[in-house]
């Protein structure tokens, strides 16, 4: 049998649907797909969807590494959401991920999530892995710029909108959370590790109907990891919380299923810009 001549690239798998639609535009784009799922996270399903996949727990980065020098991966991509709080109640450390926290320990002093992801980043580098940007094949995907559905915001909502710009950027200027949500001109939520969809919910019950969303990328965001994604599950939640808008940021935002959920915002009257 010939070899396979396409490039093997590598999907380091999270959960939902981000790495499902990752895997088909690589392969359109003539990649064979090799990846990686975390069996607290990952979809099964997505084995179907690859040239060749493995089981690893959260913290077996020595597995990791095996397979995808098996398979021949020289660059590869992270795609999906790993909760934050699987690493707290999961992570079974290997050696290697073990060593890596010690440095983590001794040299960066530094735990916060894009911190570590870099040293994963640079651990993978030094075994020839190159980490690409998240948005590589994913640019049909990104939030556009300026006004993307429902009705132009009044002046006290044009208000509530600058200033939870100001205060999200100030957060995630110390990778407090991506997520900010207020309401005439005060923080009502601050997104921690339950996520963005929680983080909304949690607003509509403190606050009730008209709070402002704002999720942005952290400054200086590095592309390879923890990009802002929305998608179906967030317009429900803001739909159920009767959120007055959202706001995200152009470039940077992932947007899953964008056409269905912009026809939702039109239905419910919610403001979506790209800041």
């Amino acid at each position: 049998m010939d070899p396979d001549p396409r490039e093997s690239v590598g999907l380091i798998a999270g959960n939902r649907d981000l790495p499902f639609l990752w895997a088909r535009r690589a392969r359109e784009a003539g990649h064979r797909v090799a990846a990686v799922g975390f069996r607290e996270e990952t979809d099964p399903r997505l084995e179907r969807e690859v040239d060749a996949f493995a089981y690893v727990s959260l913290g077996e980065l020595g597995k990791m590494l095996r397979f995808f020098r098996a398979q021949g991966v020289s660059r590869a991509v992270m795609q999906g959401q790993i909760q934050h709080r699987q690493i707290y109640r999961n992570l079974r450390a290997d050696w290697r991920a073990k060593w890596l926290l010690a440095r983590q320990a001794l040299f960066v002093r530094d735990f916060r999530t894009e911190a570590l992801l870099k040293s994963v980043a640079r651990e993978l580098e030094g075994h020839g892995v190159r980490l690409e940007p998240a948005t590589w094949l994913m640019e049909p995907w990104l939030a556009p710029k300026g006004k993307l559905a429902g009705p132009a915001p009044s002046r006290a909502l044009r208000r509530d909108i600058d200033f939870g710009l100001r205060l999200t950027r100030e957060l995630n200027r110390l990778d407090v959370g991506q997520t900010v949500v207020v309401k005439r001109q005060s923080c009502v939520a601050v997104e921690s590790v339950e996520g963005t969809d929680a983080c909304v919910a949690r607003a509509g019950r403190l606050a009730g109907p008209g709070c402002v969303v704002v999720k942005l990328a952290r400054p200086g965001q590095d592309l390879r990891f923890d990009l802002p994604v929305v998608g179906p599950r967030t317009f429900a939640a803001l739909a159920k919380a009767r959120a007055a808008a959202l706001v995200l940021e152009s470039g940077k935002t992932v947007f899953l299923d964008k056409e269905r959920c912009l026809g939702r915002a039109k239905e419910s009257g919610l403001a979506v810009w790209g800041a």
